[in-house]
């Protein structure tokens, strides 16, 4: 064997064996299935096993929710786009590694080498690496990816869809709650709703016309649940998850404690609102999306009573003009 090849084995050996003593230091705490974080969050999103792993308790491997979460909330909001979940996920897995290598160098009076190789092997840890970092292309694919600003904007323009699709929700989980008498009211339908959206609109904005809600409800129905149940969560100062979602400014670490309640929420969307409608194939794809969570029951939104009104008369079967009170 050449000398070259034999320093080579012997450096490889060397770093299995420093590999070997801090697994065992230092315990993985993986969480999901056996299959690799490409397969199933970055060859194809997979939003159900995502999801799941999500709804787990505890922590995974470094940064690995906060990148799944980062992929899951894109996805929410443009389930679409098979572009936005990638990049979403590249600047979370950038900014977490940044963040460490920053923390490297401090520890170490500014020597980004040592504190590259104390990240790496105390902090970072290989499952990143190996998992994450080098299977979505390493250093050049975060350097081809958006930028903050670009991913944040981007979002924002492609995620108007869901939007639109949440206020039809709007209206089936009103009806269900509201006008249950299926004699007088029938089921809650696209048909229907996708025309009335514009009429309930008190702020006189310009919204797109029925045929256009429809191909929106269809574009983001797969969703659905996940982004109505993310509006009725308030954060902060009348910011709803979704507002968070589609400005790109939620993050793991700061609203893992709402995912349970998202999570339930959505369940009872899917059980209550969509399995209820008159297409109940959304509903029940829903269900087989989300984790086996507790259905969390939540409120419909307001309606005044002219808009409350107008959504009976517009359900009504046999259009009774003047309705008892």
């Amino acid at each position: 064997m050449a000398a070259g090849s034999e320093g080579k084995r012997t450096l490889v050996d060397a770093w299995q064996d420093v590999q070997k003593r801090l697994a065992e230091q230092q315990p993985s705490q993986r969480q999901g299935t056996t299959r690799k974080f490409a397969e199933y969050a970055w060859d194809k999103f997979d939003a159900r096993e995502v999801a799941s792993i999500l709804a787990l308790p505890g922590d995974s491997y470094f940064a690995h929710k906060d990148v799944l979460y980062e992929g899951f909330c894109a996805w929410v909001a443009c389930p679409n786009n098979v572009t936005l979940p990638r990049h979403g996920m590249v600047l979370r897995a950038a900014l977490h590694l940044d963040a460490a290598e920053q923390f490297g160098r401090d520890r170490f009076d500014g020597i980004g080498q040592i504190g590259d190789i104390y990240i790496r092997t105390n902090i970072v840890g290989p499952e990143f690496f190996e998992e994450i970092y080098y299977p979505i292309g390493g250093i050049l694919r975060i350097a081809r990816s958006l930028s903050r600003a670009g991913y944040r904007a981007k979002l924002a323009d492609e995620s108007r869809g869901v939007r639109y699709a949440v206020r039809v929700a709007e209206i089936y989980h009103h009806h269900v709650e509201h006008l249950l008498p299926q004699k007088t009211f029938g089921k809650p339908s696209l048909n229907t709703a996708a025309g009335l959206v514009s009429e309930l609109d008190l702020a006189g904005d310009k919204l797109p016309g029925e045929r256009a809600m429809k191909d929106y409800w269809s574009a983001s129905k797969q969703s659905v649940a996940l982004a109505y149940s993310a509006q009725s969560i308030i954060i902060k100062e009348n910011l709803s998850l979704l507002d968070l979602i589609i400005q790109g400014k939620t993050t793991w670490r700061a609203h893992r404690q709402f995912v349970p309640a998202w999570f339930g929420r959505a369940r009872y969307v899917a059980e209550h609102v969509l399995c209820r409608c008159a297409e109940t194939e959304t509903g029940a794809s829903t269900l087989q999306l989300l984790p086996d969570v507790p259905a969390n029951k939540f409120n419909p939104p307001f309606f005044t009573e002219q808009q409350a009104d107008n959504i009976a008369r517009k359900f009504e079967r046999n259009k009774i003009v003047n309705r008892p009170k």
